[in-house]
């Protein structure tokens, strides 16, 4: 919550928001609010009696008049800016997606020559190398090599996808990570057509559609502002009938005290808030409609249960077998994972130093250590005494044990 809070609260989105709330005094903007139009209009005579007090007769009345101005240019400000806030979070959402983009680095291969340069500046055909723990700057295919992928960013899925050239499984997208070995990769798509290209005009392109109940709250408020109107008009004739002087900064600052000024100022910025909330749980809604229906949700059925993860396998327990001692267990799995910065290796260590065992390194001196390839799917630790210590996918271990013993023990 405190996190979602300093999001909100953003120097650059309040910056970008006060602006905002200026410029949508524009009274082109503010047609689209009936009630807060009306509110600008009696915001405008008020302005002009304060500006021209001896046409208007309003000398004796400046201290009153500027209070009145000061209060009605507050209300269409703080109505502005919660709605200039909304769309703010929004933008600045498809603004880190962009930043991001240009971000990310691509080793381009320009001859036999690797030249480092911005994915901004890849165009269709090129050939980059990605290794090992770097982003793949744009959508391509793999040309040569074979390599695991984390795509849980784009799917959602848990488990890296493996990667290799020819076949129905060469294609990569841009913004995913290699967690292991290299690939060539070529280059399918120019600028501006790239996943994550059509991600951010999404989220720009995104327009907030009234739903069905705002509709019918939004005429509401329409009928009651035009019988409000109506009543202040002819409150000024009987008030002169009995000899009573209503000045109109008063008649006007009456009429915004009746209509439902309040629920018009907010009523926009609600339905935003709602379309961005649901974008902090990576759910796009193209609609306030959908908004709302999403509030109707009690059960969420899907195809995977990648799509409802941290998005990376992790270690969450040691559960040893066979009569060993869980700390001979988690020495190791520690040990065989020292090379492997896959997410799974990365957290085998991370579970250890939870549990708060310690790992003594001086045991892998001059020893060889496996780093994970997706070929072999496995990761280690060859020991100067002879001993191999292997931590991997269940059908390469054994497969690993049959080409090193020709057979797999009876206990496994």
């Amino acid at each position: 919550m405190k996190e979602q809070r300093k999001r909100m609260l953003d120097k650059s989105i309040l910056k970008h928001a006060i602006k905002d709330s200026f410029m949508k005094l524009n009274p082109m903007i503010m047609m689209k609010n009936p009630v807060m139009f009306v509110v600008e209009i009696g915001t405008l005579v008020v302005l002009l009696m304060l500006l021209f007090p001896g046409y208007f007769g309003t000398g004796n009345e400046m201290g009153f008049n500027l209070a009145v101005f000061i209060i009605l240019l507050f209300t269409l400000l703080f109505a502005n800016f919660a709605e200039a806030l909304a769309e703010g979070r929004g933008k600045a959402q498809a603004a880190s997606l962009k930043k991001s983009k240009q971000d990310t680095q691509a080793n381009k291969l320009v001859g036999d020559e690797l030249q480092v340069v911005s994915s901004t500046e890849l165009r269709k055909g090129d050939i980059v190398m990605v290794s090992q723990g770097e982003m793949i700057p744009s959508d391509g295919e793999v040309i040569e090599g074979l390599a695991s992928v984390d795509e849980s960013a784009i799917t959602g899925e848990s488990a890296p996808v493996i990667k290799e050239s020819g076949g129905d499984f060469c294609s990569v997208t841009g913004g995913t990570r290699v967690v292991s070995d290299r690939i060539k990769v070529r280059i399918t798509t120019e600028p501006g057509e790239t996943f994550i290209d059509k991600m951010i005009s999404l989220v720009e392109g995104a327009q907030r559609q009234k739903t069905p109940n705002e509709i019918a709250l939004n005429t509401l408020l329409i009928s009651l502002t035009i019988i409000f109107l109506i009543v202040v008009v002819t409150l000024a004739p009987i008030a002169r009938h009995f000899n009573i002087n209503l000045p109109v900064p008063v008649l006007i600052s009456l009429l915004v005290c009746l209509i439902p000024t309040t629920i018009g100022g907010l009523l926009s910025a609600i339905g935003i808030a709602g379309m961005d909330r649901v974008t902090q749980f990576n759910v796009l809604a193209m609609s306030g409609k959908a908004v709302e229906a999403s509030g109707d949700i009690n059960t969420m059925i899907l195809d995977k249960t990648g799509t409802i993860t941290f998005g990376n396998r992790m270690a969450s327990e040691f559960v040893p077998v066979g009569g060993v001692e869980k700390a001979e267990l988690v020495k190791w799995a520690a040990m065989s994972s020292m090379k492997d910065e896959t997410p799974e290796g990365r957290s085998v260590l991370e579970l250890m130093r939870k549990q708060e065992y310690t790992l003594d390194e001086s045991l892998a001196a001059g020893g060889a250590f496996i780093e994970f390839k997706a070929e072999t799917r496995m990761s280690g630790l060859d020991l100067t005494d002879g001993r191999k210590v292997r931590k991997g996918a269940v059908d390469s271990v054994r497969q690993w044990i049959v080409s090193q013993n020709g057979s797999v023990p009876a206990d496994l």
